[in-house]
């Protein structure tokens, strides 16, 4: 039911003849621990801390992009977080997507030291994880009142969804359910697609489309 192939083609690209992956071994209180405890509870099946690992707010967008979710769908995974069934599944098709894309666990997957990235005025590493011959990509993890680190969706995902969102925001409709949504799209999209900006991996063409989602939401 739930599909990932966006997320799968992101990271599955880089993984031929990865070495396992290696970081910081304390808690999520590095932005390494963190893509680390993601990839490992992904290939162990364990969808609570795989999400856990993962900004509810960017998981449930992103969800509700990939699978056409209702505004009342989505507002509920908002409020109370997405149901761990739908992790499940969610995640166990990540699983198998990967293996099957790129022969081999998401965990071999080598991440590397990260840098920090300011976006609306949240703090964000990015994380680069590597493969064999130069490949090569970016998880964006995002930093917590409390100081602790989750992986997100967004702004890892931004180069393809910015213009996915941009249309989900222009299609909300006037009730409750889209007010609660519009509310994520500034705590969650806005600050995601500056960091991502910052960072400068994705273009001038990126640059532009989120930049025009960012007016949006911040209007």
């Amino acid at each position: 039911m739930f599909r990932t192939l966006t997320l799968v083609v992101a990271l599955a690209t880089v993984a031929p003849a990865c070495s396992g992956a290696s970081a910081d071994p304390a808690g999520h209180d590095s932005p390494e621990r963190a893509v680390v405890a993601w990839f490992e509870a992904i290939d162990a099946r364990d969808p609570g801390a795989a999400s856990e690992a993962v900004h509810n707010g960017s998981l449930t967008l992103i969800l509700a992009i990939e699978n056409d979710l209702d505004e009342a769908t989505t507002a509920e995974y908002l409020d109370t977080g997405v149901p761990i069934e739908v992790q499940a599944a969610y995640w166990s098709s990540f699983a198998e997507g990967f293996s099957l894309f790129a022969s081999r666990p998401v965990s071999t997957l080598t991440v590397g030291e990260s840098e920090l990235v300011v976006g609306g005025g949240h703090q964000f590493a990015r994380v680069p994880i590597t493969g064999g011959q130069g490949a090569s990509s970016v998880v964006f993890t995002r930093q917590l009142p409390d100081g602790s680190w989750e992986v997100d969706l967004v702004a890892t995902l931004a180069d393809g969804f910015s213009s996915l969102l941009a249309d989900r925001y222009d299609r909300l409709g006037a009730g409750e359910d889209a007010a609660t949504i519009r509310a994520e799209f500034v705590d969650t999209v806005a600050p995601a697609m500056w960091a991502a900006i910052a960072d400068g991996a994705f273009g001038e063409g990126f640059n532009r489309i989120a930049l025009t989602l960012i007016g949006q939401i911040e209007a």
